[in-house]
C-alpha cells in the first residue's frame, strides 16, 4: 500500500506538458521595426531620411506617443517614395519593412492606417520578374531577418494571400512550406525552402505527418495547431483557388507557375482522406484538455474539412 502511495505522489509531482495553444500572432517590439528598417537594402535617400526616427526606436525612455509619431515618419517617407524601389534588393528591403510593420502591435488608429496605406502602395509595385529566384530572395528577406516563426508566420501568409500582387502570393505560398519544413526540422539549406511548390511535394509533407506523427506530438498541441494552420492557409490559397482549373488557365493566370499550381481530383482524395484520419486522431485529445481540443477540432471539423464537402457534387472529386 506504501508502494502505491509513493507512486502516486510522484506521479503527481511529474509536470504537465504546456497543452495551452496560443492563437494570435505575437508581433514585434519596436526595436525589432527599428532593426528590420536598418538592414541593407534601401535607396540612399531612403537611409538618410531614416537614420533619425530609427535611431530613436532604440531608446528605451522613448514615450508611447513620441515612440508613434517615430514610425509615423517612417511610413510616411516609405508611402511618398515607393517608385524609388526599382532594384530586387531594394524591393526585397521595402516587402521586409512593411511586413514588419504589419506585426506591430497596440498602434494608435492614425498609424495603424499609414501601415495599411504603405501595404496597399507595396501591393500596387509590379516587378516584371515573378521568377523562383526572386520568389526565394523576397522570401527568405521575410522569414530570416525579422524572424517569421509561430503566429507571425501564420499570420503574414494570410496577408500575402490575399495581397493583390502575384509576387507577393507566391512568396506566401513558398513560405508555407517554409513553414512546413521547418515543424520537422529539414535542411535550411536547401534550395528549394523557399520556393513555390508543388501539390505533390505538399502531399509528401503530409506523409512525413503521418498518424504516427500526430499521436507523437499529442503532449505538444501549439505544434499541431501550427501544423494544420498552415495545411489550411494553403488549402485556400492553392487547392480551392485554382480547383478545377486546366493547366492552359493555369497558365494563363500563372506563367511559370501553372505546374505547381495545378490541383487534380486524386489529390484532393489523398489529402480529405488526411484531414479524416487526423481528426480521428485528435479526437482523444480531448479527454485531456477539453478547450485546445475544441480548437483543433474546428480547424478540422469547421475551417477544412468542409470546405471539400463543397465540392461533393462532383463525385469524381470527393
Amino acid at each position: 500500500m506504501a508502494d502505491i502511495e509513493e507512486l502516486e505522489e510522484f506521479v503527481s509531482q511529474i509536470a504537465k506538458p504546456e497543452r495551452t495553444i496560443k492563437c494570435v500572432p505575437d508581433g514585434i517590439r519596436f526595436e525589432q521595426f527599428a532593426t528590420a528598417c536598418d538592414l541593407p537594402g534601401a535607396p540612399d535617400e531612403t537611409k538618410k531620411a531614416l537614420q533619425f526616427p530609427v535611431l530613436k526606436l532604440r531608446e528605451i525612455t522613448l514615450k508611447d506617443d513620441e515612440t508613434a509619431t517615430h514610425i509615423a515618419t517612417i511610413l510616411q517617407h516609405l508611402t511618398g517614395k515607393l517608385p524609388s524601389f526599382v532594384t530586387l534588393e531594394q524591393y526585397a528591403w521595402l516587402a521586409r519593412t512593411t511586413v514588419a510593420a504589419q506585426l506591430l502591435k497596440e498602434l494608435p488608429t492614425k498609424v495603424a492606417n499609414l501601415v495599411r496605406k504603405l501595404s496597399i502602395g507595396v501591393e500596387g509595385i509590379e516587378l516584371a520578374d515573378h521568377s523562383p529566384p526572386v520568389v526565394h530572395v523576397v522570401a527568405k528577406s521575410l522569414i530570416e531577418d525579422i524572424p517569421l516563426t509561430g503566429g507571425n508566420l501564420l499570420h503574414v501568409i494570410k496577408t500575402l494571400a490575399i495581397a493583390n500582387c502575384p509576387l507577393l502570393y507566391y512568396t506566401g505560398v513558398a513560405l508555407v512550406f517554409a513553414g512546413l519544413d521547418t515543424i520537422v526540422q529539414l535542411d535550411c539549406k536547401a534550395p528549394e525552402l523557399y520556393c513555390v511548390q508543388g501539390v505533390n511535394e505538399f502531399l509528401r509533407r503530409l506523409e512525413i505527418f503521418n498518424l504516427q506523427y500526430l499521436q507523437q506530438q499529442s503532449n505538444n498541441l501549439q505544434t499541431i495547431y501550427q501544423l494544420l494552420k498552415l495545411l489550411s492557409l494553403y488549402q485556400n490559397m492553392v487547392i480551392m483557388r485554382h480547383v478545377g482549373k486546366s493547366l492552359e488557365e493555369l497558365s494563363e493566370e500563372h506563367n511559370g507557375y501553372a505546374e505547381s499550381l495545378h490541383v487534380t481530383n486524386a489529390q484532393i482524395r489523398t489529402f480529405r482522406q488526411w484531414l479524416d484520419n487526423a481528426s480521428a486522431i485528435v479526437q482523444p485529445f480531448g479527454k485531456d484538455q477539453e478547450k485546445d481540443f475544441l480548437i483543433l477540432a474546428d480547424l478540422l471539423q469547421v475551417d477544412m474539412i468542409p470546405l471539400f464537402d463543397d465540392l461533393s457534387h462532383d463525385e469524381d472529386i470527393v
